[in-house]
C-alpha cells in the first residue's frame, strides 16, 4: 500500500470513531464534550475534592485545587441525573456539601445547594443518599425543583436583603466574592460570607446571619409552603387578566403574583406561613375591596371573590318588604349640579345597573307607584349618594321598598295531547285600578316558556295585571289559576304567589286546518 493510500485509510477509520451516552456525547468536530461544571464555594473557594456520581452509581473524582473553586466533569456515557459532593475547606473551615445536576450543564456546590437538597430529602442524611446511589439520586432529583422554591420562599427576606431572592444557587452563574465587587453572580457568595447555613445531622438547619438571632428550621416541616386561591368577577361574570399580588403585610415584600384565567380564577403558591396582603389590579377597573388580608398558617387558603363592575356604573339591588327582589323600580342617577338624569329599571331579582357615567358625585333615587294604593312606594331611603373617580369607578347602592313582591308562574301545554310548549312569550302588563293597561317601562314584565313549557316572573310588585301568551300562528286560553276569580285579562297580585296555566293550539285548528279560509 502506498503512503497516500495508508493516510486515507487512517482518516476514514478516525472519521468513524465517536462516543455516546445518556449523559451526553464525547464531542464531535466543532462540538464540545458534554460536561457538568460549576463552582464550589462557601464564602470562599472550597479547596479539596469534588466528586460526581451518576444514576448508575459510577463515581468520578476530581482533585479540586483551583483558587476560584471551579471544577468540571466530562459526563459522556454516564447516566443522568448526577449528584455532586465537595469536600474541603473554605476560610479555614471544613465543609462537605452536595449539589445535583439533572443533565449536563451547570451545578454549583455551596451551602444553599446543600440546603435545597436537604429539604428535598426531608432531612435525610445526604451522605446516605449519595452513598446509596441510583434510586436515591433519582428520587432527590424529582424533588429538588419544589424544594428550591420552598427554600427561596421561606428565606425570601434574607435573600432579598442580599439581592439574591431569585437566584438559583445550583444552575445560575456563581463566582467567589471579591471584596468591593458588585457583580450579580458574586452576591450569593457575598451572602455566604455573612450567613452560616449549618445542618445539625438531626433533621434541622440553623441559619445565622452576623449580628442576628439564629433561625432554626426542621427540614421535614419547617420549609412547607402553601397557596392562596380565589376568583375575580365583573358584574358577576369571570374577569380574566387581573394581576393578583401577594406581599408581606409588614414590609410589602412581594411573594408572588398571578393573572386570573379566562374563568376568573387565580392561584398563587409557595407561600410560607405568615401575614400577607393580597391585591387585585386591572387597568380601568376598581374592586369591592382594594386588598384582602391573608394569614397563612398550615394549610392552603381561599379568599372570597374580588368583585368588580362595569367601569363608571352604579348598580345594586332593590329588595321588597318581604325580602325578595322587587322588579319594576326605576332607579335614577343625577350628577350633582346637573339636570341630566340616567336611569334603569330593576329586573325580577331587583337588580339594576346604570352605566355611561363619568367622574363625579351622584344622587341615586328609586321610584315606583303602588298601583293598589295609587300612591308612591316608600323606600328605606329617599335617595343615596355615590361618588365615582378613576380610583373607584363604580358604586353599589341598594334600597329596600315598603312594598311586597311575589312570583307569577305557570305552564303552557298543547290543547291536544298536553305536550309542553317551549318558546311561548309571556307578557305581564300592569293595570290601573280602573282597568286600563299601563304602557310605561316599569309596568311591563316578560319571559319565555322553557323546554318543559314552564315560565316564571319573579319580583312582581303588588298590583293588578293582565298576562298575555303569544306564539306565531297560535292561540292561547287560561286553563287553570291559583285564584278562582282570576282571568288572564284581570287578576291581582297581593297576598302571595300566583299561578296561571295556559293551553295553546294552532290558529288553523279553528278553521279545520285551512289557515283561516
Amino acid at each position: 500500500m502506498t503512503i497516500a493510500a495508508l493516510i486515507i485509510s487512517m482518516l476514514l477509520l478516525l472519521s468513524g470513531c465517536g462516543g455516546s451516552g445518556s449523559g451526553g456525547d464525547g464531542g464531535t468536530a466543532g462540538t464540545p464534550p458534554a460536561t457538568v461544571s460549576g463552582v464550589a464555594a462557601a464564602g470562599a473557594a472550597i479547596v479539596g475534592t469534588v466528586s460526581l456520581k451518576d444514576s448508575a452509581a459510577v463515581p468520578n473524582v476530581l482533585s479540586q485545587s483551583s483558587s476560584d473553586g471551579s471544577f468540571s466533569f466530562q459526563v459522556a456515557g454516564l447516566t443522568k441525573p448526577f449528584m455532586l459532593k465537595a469536600t474541603g475547606a473554605a476560610n479555614g473551615a471544613p465543609y462537605t456539601l452536595y449539589s445535583l445536576a439533572g443533565d449536563h450543564g451547570t451545578a454549583n456546590i455551596n451551602p444553599m445547594s446543600n440546603l435545597v437538597l436537604a429539604r428535598g430529602a426531608a432531612g435525610e442524611d445526604l451522605a446516605a443518599v449519595y452513598g446509596a446511589g441510583a434510586p436515591g439520586i433519582r428520587e432527590l432529583a424529582g424533588k429538588a425543583g419544589q424544594a428550591l422554591l420552598e427554600v427561596q420562599a421561606t428565606l425570601k427576606p434574607l435573600l432579598q436583603k442580599y439581592g439574591v431572592a431569585g437566584v438559583d444557587p445550583i444552575r445560575d452563574s456563581f463566582r467567589v466574592y471579591q471584596p468591593g465587587s458588585s457583580a450579580a453572580d458574586q452576591m450569593l457568595d457575598r451572602m455566604l460570607d455573612l450567613v452560616q447555613i449549618k445542618l445539625d445531622g438531626s433533621g434541622s438547619v440553623t441559619i445565622t446571619e452576623s449580628g442576628a438571632a439564629p433561625m432554626v428550621r426542621d427540614l421535614a416541616t419547617g420549609f412547607a409552603t402553601y397557596s392562596v386561591s380565589g376568583a375575580v368577577t365583573v358584574d358577576g361574570a369571570p374577569l380574566a387578566a387581573v394581576t393578583v399580588t401577594v406581599a408581606d403585610a409588614s414590609t410589602g415584600l412581594l411573594y408572588g403574583s398571578a393573572e386570573s384565567a379566562a374563568n376568573g380564577l387565580f392561584l398563587i403558591g409557595n407561600l410560607p406561613p405568615g401575614s400577607y396582603t393580597v391585591t387585585p389590579a386591572k387597568g380601568g377597573y376598581s374592586f369591592d375591596r382594594a386588598n384582602s388580608p391573608l394569614t397563612v398558617a398550615a394549610a392552603d387558603c381561599q379568599l372570597p371573590a374580588f368583585r368588580s363592575f362595569t367601569p363608571y356604573t352604579v348598580s345594586g339591588t332593590v329588595a321588597s318588604a318581604n325580602s325578595a327582589g322587587l322588579a319594576g323600580v326605576t332607579v335614577s342617577a343625577r350628577r350633582d349640579g346637573s339636570a341630566g338624569v340616567l336611569s334603569a329599571v330593576t329586573d325580577g331579582n331587583g337588580r339594576y345597573a346604570i352605566s355611561g357615567l363619568t367622574d363625579g358625585s351622584y344622587t341615586i333615587t328609586p321610584s315606583r307607584t303602588d298601583v293598589l294604593k295609587s300612591s308612591a312606594v316608600s323606600f328605606d331611603a329617599a335617595s343615596r349618594a355615590a361618588t365615582l373617580s378613576n380610583t373607584g369607578n363604580y358604586a353599589v347602592v341598594d334600597f329596600t321598598a315598603q312594598l311586597a313582591s311575589f312570583t307569577v308562574s305557570g305552564s303552557v301545554v298543547r290543547l291536544s295531547g298536553g305536550a309542553a310548549m317551549a318558546g311561548v312569550a309571556l307578557t305581564l302588563v300592569s293595570k290601573s285600578p280602573g282597568g286600563d293597561l299601563l304602557t310605561n317601562g316599569d309596568a311591563i314584565f316578560s319571559t319565555v316558556s322553557d323546554a318543559g313549557g314552564n315560565y316564571s316572573l319573579a319580583g312582581i310588585p303588588s298590583g293588578y295585571y293582565a298576562l298575555i301568551a303569544t306564539l306565531k300562528d297560535h292561540a292561547f286560553a287560561l286553563s287553570g289559576a291559583s285564584s278562582p276569580a282570576a282571568t288572564a285579562d284581570n287578576f291581582s297580585v297581593n297576598a302571595g304567589n300566583t299561578r296561571l296555566d295556559f293551553t295553546g293550539r294552532p290558529t288553523s285548528d279553528a278553521t279545520g286546518g285551512l289557515g283561516g279560509i
